[in-house]
């Protein structure tokens, strides 16, 4: 069983996935949070596989949450879920530990897959942000 965290400040989008995510027979939702504050203090004490957050939060960033808590909870995988294309918060998150950075257009099914990816090791990077990112580094 994959145990997921889910973290957005948008409840509707929270609801969207972990309803998605739910579904599964291998995935279940431990705990949400909609701000970086109480993101910080409850993952650890779930202790998730998988932490699934929003890189905008309104008292932060997801990749400062992702830091953070891979401090205290170092096997956690951390999947960075955002709307925007943005190669330096891409940067930041591999930086952090994040292991795989997806855009909010992704498919469901892709999303799931995204989900058992990361929890099973692998990185996992939209290929979009990749691109534009690797462009900036050259």
């Amino acid at each position: 069983m994959i145990r997921v965290f889910l973290v957005d400040d948008h409840e509707v989008v929270r609801r969207g996935v972990a309803a998605l995510l739910d579904a599964e027979d291998d995935i279940e939702i431990v705990g949400e949070a909609g701000t970086a504050e109480s993101a910080v203090a409850r993952i650890p004490a779930l202790k998730p596989d998988v932490a699934v957050l929003d890189v905008r939060l309104p008292d932060g960033s997801g990749v400062d949450v992702c830091r953070e808590v891979r401090s205290k909870v170092p096997g956690l995988a951390c999947l960075m879920l955002t709307s925007y294309a943005d190669d330096e918060a891409l940067f930041n998150a591999v930086m952090a530990g994040a292991a795989g950075y997806v855009l909010k257009q992704i498919h469901g099914s892709d999303l799931v897959g995204a989900v058992r990816t990361v929890a099973g090791g692998q990185s996992l990077l939209d290929p979009q942000t990749t691109a534009a990112m690797l462009h900036r580094l050259r």
